[in-house]
């Protein structure tokens, strides 16, 4: 019995390869090249210039002056919200 099993999941998983198709022949899914892009871009410029910048400054740069709103203050009265 235990044989019979195993034969038939490996017909049918055979069968399921088989009906994907490879190539370009019809039918199946055939191929997908895949082209990675030339060039190198660093991964400080994709963010835009400015971030570029302050990503390039130096360790011992003066820090960016904070204004009033950057930063909000916290609300003591607002609803929690829960984390899914």
């Amino acid at each position: 019995m235990n044989k019979l099993i195993i034969t038939t999941s490996v017909a049918a998983l055979a069968a399921g390869l088989a009906a994907c198709g490879g190539g370009s022949g019809g039918g199946g899914g055939g191929s997908t090249i895949v082209t990675t892009p030339t060039g190198t871009v660093s991964a400080a410029s994709k963010f835009g210039s400015q971030f570029a910048a302050d990503y390039s400054a130096s360790a011992n740069a003066s820090p960016a002056p904070v204004s009033p709103g950057d930063v909000p203050p916290p609300d003591p009265t607002a609803i929690p919200t829960s984390v899914p």
